[in-house]
């Protein structure tokens, strides 16, 4: 039974999440939750058992601990063990030797004029990540409460969902070309985005096209690259303001942004709230 089967609609709801670390030769206590458990190891190595089966979850691995069953740390950690977990519900579920091969697959149900289509999610209950990059900014975006946006319930949640469909496609193994260069895009991007970073640049350094590139990666994560580059700088703007007492002109610079007036319009326009009004809001909490 190494596959959860979720019919959907509808999709699992988050609960909560966040981020810890396990100090070397530290284990998990042992415990039984009622809800799912997600587990992703940011670096190092977990050793757990479940349902008396034991477990190795290594760094960009992650685990999928099922309701009711009882889990625990049966060795402790080699090194220090940094890891994200992820609490969400959904009573309906099923356990599955196999999973799906591709998207066709899924599908369980035509939808009519009234009804919406049935799909099934079939994930690995232990799986191993490729995009290590996006799913890291996913969890990173999801444990930030910062932002004091009315929305930022709903916002997660689709950010879960988000983190749900990328597992499930990673779990198929088959990138389309699409994903393919997007991925490619990405990992330049995300390596890149501190510079003056151009499409020109972009094109030369992954010998594609630049609309092509464009066209790929909103079919495969539905932002440009302009876009995708935007939401690194901003959330590393959102750190650079939380842990530093920078001038704005300086942490615009330091995430790529040449101009403090832009990089302030274009952080209210994502985050609801200017830098300045974000800056003490962290002091105020941290106070």
């Amino acid at each position: 039974m190494d596959h959860i089967i979720f019919k959907i609609p509808p999709l699992p709801v988050l609960i909560t999440c966040g981020e810890g670390v396990f100090k070397t030769g530290e284990k998990h206590i042992k415990r039984e939750y009622s809800v799912f458990d997600l587990l992703y190891v940011i670096k190092g190595e977990l050793f757990l058992t479940e349902g008396g089966k034991p477990y190795r979850i290594r760094e960009g691995e992650y685990i999928i601990l099922i309701p009711g069953l009882e889990h625990y740390g049966h060795q402790g950690c080699h090194e220090d063990t940094h890891y994200f977990w992820l609490h969400f519900q959904e009573k309906s579920y099923e356990l599955a030797d196999q999973g799906g091969e591709n998207w066709t697959g899924l599908k369980l149900e035509k939808g009519t004029f009234e009804t919406p289509p049935l799909y099934s999610l079939r994930l690995p209950r232990k799986g191993k990540v490729d995009q290590k990059t996006f799913i890291e900014k996913q969890f990173r975006s999801l444990i930030d409460d910062t932002a004091e946006n009315t929305d930022l319930p709903l916002r997660k949640q689709l950010l879960f969902e988000e983190l749900l469909i990328h597992l499930q496609k990673e779990a198929f193994r088959i990138p389309s070309a699409n994903e393919r260069v997007a991925s490619e895009a990405q990992r330049y991007i995300d390596r890149h985005y501190k510079e003056k970073l151009s499409m020109d640049r972009l094109a030369q350094a992954l010998h594609y096209n630049q609309d092509y590139i464009t066209r790929c990666m909103q079919k495969a994560v539905g932002l440009t690259p302009g876009q995708y580059a935007n939401k690194a700088r901003i959330l590393e703007a959102k750190r650079l303001l939380s842990v530093t007492n920078d001038k704005m002109s300086s942490i615009a610079e330091q995430v790529g942004i040449d101009d403090p007036t832009y990089f302030s319009k274009l952080f209210k326009q994502m985050e609801g709230i200017s830098p300045i009004e974000y800056r003490k809001m962290m002091k105020r909490n941290i106070e």
